[in-house]
């Protein structure tokens, strides 16, 4: 069912997400990336967790012997700086998701009309990674470890799928406005993370912020300062 309001690209994700979660049986094996000793030229490495889905066609990761040929309905899970080398000699459409901690990444690729460096829809959703997606995001990669548990793997993505689903189908005015999300987002994070050394600039970083701005959604949203804040929790 088409979600009331969604800008045309919202759509066109959502309904992308629709066919893949009401066709789980066109879902094959999930794939996982490793972290290599040294980064090749062209390979792709981030501090977020990936997921590519091949919709069409044929996809691989060059950087793994048994993984240089995905074909439809299988996925590559890309864990917190691990690294994958796209093959992008073969036609293919993909589906690439990134799950930052305060927002949802969801890129097209179609090889008929664009190479996979530059998407063909691309869009950023405010999305909190707690709850049952943090979960299940580190379910998947301690279970990148043991790859052939795909009983219990394949049932994992399909949940993080509808939770996606979830997420793509909400209308742009229901959503907090970001200062107020961005600000539960970091004080979350912060809680999530309170053993670590924590610095404004550390923290800023993290969330793609200057220190400064971060400061002043502490002032703005908060009842003390970030410095005070980390020393509360």
């Amino acid at each position: 069912m088409k979600a009331p309001g969604l800008p045309a690209d919202q759509q066109f994700f959502a309904d992308l997400f629709s066919g893949l979660v009401l066709n789980p049986q066109l879902l094959g094996r999930v794939w996982f990336a490793s972290q290599p000793a040294s980064l090749p030229v062209g390979s792709l490495c981030i501090d977020f967790p990936r997921l590519d889905i091949v919709l069409r066609g044929e996809y691989g990761n060059l950087l793994e012997a048994k993984q240089q040929r995905l074909v439809e309905g299988e996925m590559l899970f890309i864990p917190a700086r691990a690294a994958n080398l796209p093959v992008n000699n073969k036609p293919v459409m993909l589906l690439s998701l990134v799950f930052a901690p305060t927002w949802l990444g969801l890129s097209f690729y179609d090889s008929r009309t664009t190479s996979l460096l530059h998407p063909a829809r691309q869009i950023q959703l405010p999305s909190l990674q707690r709850g049952e997606g943090e979960a299940m995001l580190t379910a998947l990669t301690h279970l990148s470890r043991s790859p052939l548990e795909q009983n219990i793997i394949q049932p994992l993505v399909l949940s993080l799928l509808h939770l996606c689903r979830n997420v793509v189908n909400m209308p742009p005015g229901n959503s907090q406005p970001r200062g107020d999300f961005l600000y539960h987002s970091i004080c979350n994070w912060v809680q999530d993370n309170y053993a670590q050394p924590l610095t404004r600039e550390s923290v800023a970083q993290f969330f793609n912020i200057t220190p400064n701005h971060l400061s002043k959604l502490f002032a703005q949203h908060g009842t003390m300062g970030f410095i005070e804040y980390v020393r509360w929790v």
